[in-house]
């Protein structure tokens, strides 16, 4: 196994995609249109901005994706587009504000290529993290270049955010053919992946050979598409870091686990912005609806609308609904570092179990046992991984036995070095610049953590080419075992293990699903 030692990694999303350096621009003629990118020295093309559907402004706002209009003067395609509309991270977060526009005009993807255009290369499609409030494609650490050198199509896409992806309304499902709302930043990644499928061919992809994959809400967001009718025959793997949808979600209309209905969720918001309709909502400028969400702390998750989200995920993959293709899927061993605040984690062992208690009641006793009281920041953080990630990883690992394809797991376990090397370890978002293999964008990466970002996106690119990310010079990945628990560890050495969090798993599998909800 190669020993790999800790590197300094710089916050992610801390800075947008940079122009590439002067070279002759690249061009292709896309089913839209011909566009006009940037080619580097390293003879990567990158085209950026490129239209998949149009804007979904006016009385376009929470409608469906509808296609981009074609045009025929060359377009150019040398920089990104704006961020759809999102709010600022907390104060807190470790994750920075882009400096990047802001624009309901915000349906555009990225594409990064090496290929001549009847290539076929294997095409790996990026959905950005963010909790679906937040993010974009163009962020430095999805630059596609390094992953385009190892001979696929890299394509990074933006989707609606928050009160303008995620919003479901009354109104808004009467006006629907499927009488639903609620799902448009999915409808938004499916348009995106309509385009790759009929215009990938210009920058030398092959639309049979379509692996999406995303961390966090993007990973979620990877989950949900597997999951939903609409995407289907769109991609032909799947890859998920840290994020599924296993836990309960919002239904339409009616009250799951506890859970608010999404339309009366709408109906909220409509209060907070004191109008009453859905047209006069439309004629709000977007900052308005921006802060009316926060000020009611607007959720924004997946619906079951009965047409996207046709049941409770959970449900979808349990019975085999799935999309039947192959996956990837793992989280890192410390989530929570760089998503809670330390002040918000416990730190007194009697507080610590008497909110357990409080929380769990009869279940308290088995969960103390798992995550002791005597180490309440620890076993908080511990908790927090393994239900929010850890938990529903395995769930996604498992259901692939329903549709019988395999699953390979890993477990990252990487401390990168830097400033915060102590406080987040191997932190949430940790892993992304080793999966793009773009530790050149770390000033102090040293040579061994450069090879584990080099075998990490060697195992994603032998993915994305034929469905199984073993390949020549790599150690063996073995598939999953539902009963093994196998995984792959992407620590200071690649090394295989058994048993990944099996007593975590069997407590959720067995507790409450209104708790899991919460």
């Amino acid at each position: 196994m190669r020993l790999l030692a800790p590197t300094l990694l710089t916050l992610l999303l801390a800075a947008g995609i940079q122009s590439a350096s002067a070279a002759d621009a690249g061009r292709r003629e896309t089913g839209l249109g011909p566009v006009q990118g940037q080619t580097r020295p390293d003879g990567v093309e990158a085209y950026l901005g490129l239209p998949y559907a149009l804007p979904p402004v006016g009385s376009r706002r929470w409608r469906p994706p509808e296609p981009p209009a074609p045009w025929t003067a060359v377009r150019d395609a040398r920089a990104a587009s704006p961020q759809c509309v999102q709010p600022p991270y907390p104060a807190q977060s470790v994750f920075a504000r882009l400096d990047r526009p802001q624009s309901e005009d915000c349906l555009y993807l990225n594409v990064w290529t090496t290929q001549p255009a009847d290539a076929k290369a294997p095409v790996m499609v990026w959905i950005h993290g963010g909790g679906l409030t937040r993010g974009t494609g163009a962020t430095a650490s999805y630059d596609g270049g390094s992953l385009a050198r190892k001979g696929v199509v890299l394509v990074t896409i933006n989707y609606r955010l928050g009160a303008f992806g995620y919003f479901a309304h009354p109104e808004l499902s009467a006006e629907s053919p499927a009488r639903s709302s609620g799902n448009q930043g999915y409808l938004d990644q499916i348009a995106a992946l309509r385009w790759v499928r009929k215009h990938i061919a210009a920058f030398g992809g092959d639309p049979e050979r379509v692996t999406i994959f995303g961390e966090s809400a993007g990973s979620r967001s990877v989950n949900a598409l597997m999951a939903t009718p609409a995407s289907a025959g769109l991609f032909h793997g799947a890859i998920g870091q840290s994020g599924a949808g296993f836990a309960p979600t919002y239904a339409l209309d009616e009250q799951v686990h506890g859970l608010r209905s999404a339309h009366d969720w709408g109906v909220a918001l409509q209060d907070a912005l004191g109008v009453d309709s859905l047209a006069a909502m439309r004629a709000l400028p977007a900052h308005e609806i921006l802060a009316a969400a926060e000020a009611i702390e607007l959720r924004t998750t997946t619906v079951v609308d009965g047409h996207v989200m046709p049941a409770q995920p959970a449900e979808l993959f349990a019975t085999g609904r799935q999309h039947a293709v192959p996956v990837i899927a793992g989280f890192n061993a410390d989530e929570g570092t760089s998503l809670t605040a330390p002040s918000a984690r416990p730190q007194e062992p009697a507080a610590f179990e008497a909110g357990v208690r409080r929380r769990f009641d009869g279940d308290a006793d088995t969960f103390l046992e798992l995550y002791p009281a005597e180490t309440p920041e620890a076993s908080w953080l511990s908790a927090f991984r393994d239900q929010r990630f850890g938990w529903e990883t395995v769930k996604w690992a498992d259901a692939m036995a329903n549709v019988e394809r395999p699953a390979w797991v890993y477990f990252f376990t990487h401390h990168p070095r830097g400033p915060y090397q102590q406080a987040l370890r191997a932190y949430h978002a940790g892993e992304i610049r080793y999966v793009f293999d773009n530790l050149h964008l770390s000033p102090d990466a040293d040579d061994l953590a450069k090879a584990l970002a080099d075998t990490m996106s060697d195992y994603w690119v032998s993915f994305a080419a034929d469905g199984d990310p073993n390949g020549e010079g790599l150690p063996e990945w073995e598939a999953w075992d539902p009963a093994a628990k196998n995984y792959l560890e992407f620590g200071d050495e690649v090394t295989p293990g058994e048993g990944l969090i099996a007593a975590p798993v069997e407590f959720y599998d067995n507790l409450d699903r209104a708790l899991l909800a919460r």
